[in-house]
């Protein structure tokens, strides 16, 4: 087995993990904005939610790519994963 690469497998896997953890930050912070923001009813919300965290995505997904790139990860490799995270973390936060 190459330690070298094993070693690098682990460092990824961590880089991948702080860069999940930071798109889950985002997400809580920007759900929590748009809760307090949310002026309709409980039915406009699921449309909403869908709506708002395709925006905010789209707004976080700017800045990703040189946080991949500062943590030595290709961000087409990471993207579907952060992605992932971000948006799960946003729907939760509204049930």
């Amino acid at each position: 087995m190459d330690e070298h690469r094993v070693g690098a497998e682990s460092t990824d896997a961590a880089a991948v993990a702080e860069l999940v953890g930071e798109a889950r930050e985002e997400a809580e912070g920007r759900a929590g904005d748009f809760a307090y923001r949310q002026s309709g009813g409980w039915e406009s919300v699921a449309d909403d939610v869908r709506f708002w965290c395709a925006w905010h995505w789209d707004e976080v997904q700017e800045e990703l790519p040189d946080r991949a790139e500062e943590l030595g990860l290709r961000w087409e490799d990471v993207k579907a994963p952060v992605r992932a995270a971000f948006e799960e973390t946003f729907r939760k936060s509204f049930g």
